[in-house]
């Protein structure tokens, strides 16, 4: 039964939540209309008695046959309502079986479907930023100057200006100048400029795809992965050509890598922008993955760099479904920002759901 005190509020008010009250109501209603309708056939059956007992005896039962009569009526009048009240009533109520069911469905996914695309545009946008960075940065003249004439002086001072800009840009955990070669000139970081000076990156593949921009209006995006020059710290480099003169069609002098702090930056996304309840969050993992369904930041450091394949997805942009343990998946694909398209990230969200009987005992239903 609902007890009268159920102005009790459970821990938070969730869909499941209120699909599993709407059931209990229902459920006591059904029990209301089978007790009800037992009493009544209790009565007419007294009635029914009343009046045999009241024929027999003869005209000293007249006036109880009355009552009786009274009774057998009332008894109709109550199977009547009884009828009523199981077809208006517990049908309606049966509608709304229905339609908590679908909205559940529907609620939960939404929810944490627009939570999913919150969280991957956020970065998107962050990132969208870094674009327009690596560009400007790559006309300043320290740094081409610092290419073109490759002397200690012009070297050091290249070097000063990516620290000053590393300095007040913290999203970002160095930034690295190499000549056409792929060796190191200059960076930012002091923490391992000692280590960076000279270090031949020609193999790097940020390095040779930013060797290939045809201009300074082009740039290339590597992929998120511990960067074995900075103590296997998760970066993602933006990267593009320095050119002669600062010039977007200039002869190309070196290059430029911008390692934004992804392990910082990203793990911030899933843990803090998602902003969940405790209780919520302990049933819930928030993953950023990329293009290639790789998980890039999560909440459970164990997924780190698998691949999570999204079963529902269906080449829909962004949905949800439950999986085979009932856990709901929501999922939304960037939707890009300005002239940057999100290189097909998703956010994703897995949430185990409220089971039932912890419900029940949260809002004291029996």
């Amino acid at each position: 039964m609902i007890p009268a005190e159920i102005n009790k509020v459970p821990r938070l008010a969730t869909p499941r939540s209120m699909r599993v009250l709407t059931e209990a109501i229902g459920g006591d209603l059904e029990k209301f209309s089978t007790d009800n309708t037992l009493v009544v056939k209790q009565i007419r059956l007294l009635a029914i008695n009343a009046l045999i007992e009241a024929a027999r005896a003869g005209d000293m039962g007249k006036g109880f046959a009355v009552v009786a009569n009274e009774v057998q009526r009332l008894a109709q009048i109550a199977g009547d309502i009884a009828m009523k009240f199981e077809s208006n009533v517990l049908g309606r109520i049966g509608v709304t079986r229905s339609m908590a069911d679908s909205l559940m469905t529907e609620m939960e996914g939404v929810r944490l479907t627009d939570l999913a695309q919150t969280l991957v545009q956020l970065i998107v946008r962050n990132l969208f930023e870094r674009t327009a960075d690596v560009r400007w940065w790559a006309t300043d003249s320290a740094l081409w100057e610092a290419l073109q004439d490759p002397n200690p002086q012009r070297v050091a001072f290249a070097g000063e200006r990516l620290g000053v800009i590393n300095r007040f840009y913290t999203v970002y955990l160095d930034l690295v100048l190499t000549d056409l070669s792929g060796k190191v000139i200059a960076s930012a970081n002091p923490r391992f400029q000692r280590k960076l000076a000279g270090v031949a990156l020609g193999e790097e593949p940020w390095f040779k795809a930013a060797s290939g921009c045809r201009s300074g209006d082009e740039y290339i995006v590597d992929e998120v992965k511990p960067s074995m020059l900075h103590d296997r710290h998760n970066a993602l480099v933006y990267a593009t050509g320095v050119r002669e003169g600062g010039k977007l069609d200039g002869r190309l002098v070196g290059t430029l890598g911008v390692y934004f702090d992804w392990q910082n930056q990203g793990q911030a996304i899933v843990e803090k922008e998602a902003n969940l309840p405790p209780q919520v969050a302990d049933r819930t993992t928030v993953m950023l993955l990329d293009g290639n369904s790789r998980v890039i930041a999560t909440t459970n450091p164990a997924l780190l760099f698998t691949h999570f394949m999204l079963a529902g997805q269906a080449g829909q942009p962004s949905g949800s479904y439950y999986d085979r343990n009932g856990s709901i998946v929501a999922f939304a694909k960037t939707l890009g920002y300005e002239d940057y398209d999100g290189l097909g990230w998703h956010g994703v969200v897995v949430q185990q759901t409220e089971s039932d009987d912890a419900i029940r005992a949260d809002l004291d239903l029996r």
